[in-house]
C-alpha cells in the first residue's frame, strides 16, 4: 500500500478534500500532513484541479506545465476517498 493510500485526516476534522469545503480542526491553510500525491492544488495559482475552481493564471490550466503533478493527484484523490467514506457529522 502506498503512503498515500492510509492517510487519514485528523480527528475532528470536518475538511472535505474532494469538495474543498468544510471546517478544518487545525489553523493550518493547507493539511500539514497531506501526501504529495493528494495534492491537487497548482503550485502557482492554487486553482483546485478536483473541484475545477479558482483563478488560475494561465489561459488553460488543463495544460499547464507547473500543474502536471496536481492533475495525476487527482485520481489518487478519489481513489482515496472511496476508500475513506466521510462520516456525517454527529
Amino acid at each position: 500500500m502506498a503512503k498515500w493510500e492510509a492517510f487519514s485526516q485528523c480527528p475532528g476534522c470536518g475538511y472535505n478534500l474532494l469538495t474543498d469545503e468544510g471546517e478544518r480542526s487545525c489553523a493550518w491553510g493547507d493539511c500539514p500532513y497531506l501526501p504529495l500525491e493528494l495534492d491537487v492544488f497548482c503550485p502557482t495559482c492554487r486553482f483546485n484541479f478536483m473541484t475545477g475552481e479558482g483563478n488560475p493564471s494561465c489561459e488553460h490550466p488543463s495544460l499547464c506545465e507547473d500543474a502536471a503533478e496536481a492533475r495525476a493527484n487527482v485520481g489518487n484523490l478519489q481513489v482515496w476517498a472511496e476508500a475513506h467514506p466521510r462520516q456525517p457529522p454527529a
